[in-house]
């Protein structure tokens, strides 16, 4: 069912997410010197370079202490020694780089109630991004293959959902939310069916920023410039699998038994995943498009990059048909040029972001289809709308 046959159950859906006065607790539960960082110690969960990877939680308070936001950070990937090994030196790569706190996560975990109603009190687990493997890696002992480096991404997440375990119950969770921007939007498909196994009691869903991908095919035509991240053309991706030695969803590999690198990508894993999904992906991703597919930034707007842009936003528009008719997922698709800047007050489309989109898809458990069909990075309200006009 569509977002506007459930107009009626309440004055534009805002009524089931007010909190309750028996849900009161402290918004803002952070030290005053910050959100400290929590280092792992099962030797698997490490970062590229070897370093012990973390997390950072916000615990919620009473009836929130069993709600949970995990987010997967986003953040590229590597799959060539040079451009692994540049990252060593950061924080994409060691946890030496890691912040020792932090005041704050951002979207679904912003803590600030006034944009982010419904989840601002949870519990906030904010698992940063140093493996570099779109957090489905395996490698826990480097060799020559993987010059020296771990990809230890499934690892670190499933190390962390282990010590929320022991240490925050997270086997008492009523409700959870697995998020992820980018590289960490791409990470969630690998976890999410086993999240929710995991936790068989608790309510879990999935909420991917710009991780909803499929297969690359780059511009060739005039002025066509080289992919700045990883291959991401079909061809590639059985070497990533084997270079990370990935962990995808189960359902998906089983399928594909003799070609299990199919299932790194969205488009093919969608189909597997039985656990809820809310889709934000904007229909023409500015970083894929730009460093994936090899579109010249100065000339997005000459007419023969514009004709791969449309049949780009034509692809994306036809992926996600799927989750838009699904009956069960909710898909916020703004005709943008965009990657992960998806905020509490812009883009909208009809009037709604994303998290009032979302909002209202997690309490309703109703779908919704929130996708633009003005045309072409059309939308008035994206953040990069302006930038565009300089090449109009």
């Amino acid at each position: 069912m569509f977002l506007w046959k459930y107009l009626f159950l309440s004055l534009l859906f805002q009524i089931p997410v007010v909190l309750s006065s028996d849900e009161k607790y402290l918004v803002n539960n952070i030290p005053e010197d910050g959100i400290p960082l929590h280092l792992l110690s099962d030797s698997k969960a490490r970062c590229m370079d070897g370093s012990q990877a973390g997390y950072y939680i916000r615990p919620g308070s009473d009836v929130n202490s069993t709600r949970f936001v995990i987010n997967l950070q986003g953040g590229g990937e590597c799959a060539d020694e040079k451009s692994c090994k540049a990252k060593l030196k950061t924080s994409l790569g060691s946890s030496n780089y890691f912040p020792r706190t932090v005041s704050s996560f951002g979207q679904y975990q912003d803590f600030d109630c006034n944009h982010n109603e419904l989840l601002c009190g949870w519990t906030m687990v904010y698992i940063p991004y140093c493996s570099q493997d779109l957090h489905s890696g395996q490698i826990a002992n480097p060799s020559p293959a993987t010059w020296g480096l771990y990809f230890s991404g499934a690892f670190i997440v499933q190390t962390v959902l282990a010590e929320l375990t022991r240490h925050f119950e997270l086997s008492k969770a009523t409700e959870v939310v697995l998020s992820g921007q980018s590289a960490g939007g791409i990470g969630i498909w690998y976890h999410l069916d086993m999240l929710s196994e995991l936790l068989p009691n608790a309510r879990v869903v999935g909420a991917p920023i710009a991780g909803f991908y499929f297969p690359a095919y780059p511009y060739e035509g005039i002025n066509h410039t080289t992919s700045t991240l990883a291959d991401f053309r079909p061809q590639a991706w059985p070497g990533h699998f084997t270079l990370w030695n990935s962990s995808v969803d189960a359902s998906c590999k089983l399928a594909f038994q003799s070609k299990p690198w199919l299932c790194m990508l969205a488009n093919v894993s969608y189909d597997y995943i039985s656990t809820p999904v809310f889709i934000s992906e904007a229909q023409t991703d500015q970083v894929v498009i730009l460093a994936h597919d090899s579109i010249p930034p100065t000339y997005v707007r000459a007419p023969p990059e514009m004709r791969y842009i449309e049949k780009w936003k034509e692809n994306m528009t036809q992926a996600l048909q799927r989750p838009a008719l699904s009956k069960r997922d909710g898909v916020f698709s703004p005709a943008c040029f965009i990657h992960t800047d998806f905020s509490w007050s812009q883009p909208t489309i009809k009037g709604y972001s994303f998290i009032t989109a979302f909002n209202i898809w997690f309490t309703t458990r109703c779908a919704v289809n929130l996708q633009d069909t003005c045309g072409v990075m059309c939308n008035p309200t994206c953040p990069s709308f302006t930038w565009l006009k300089r090449y109009l």
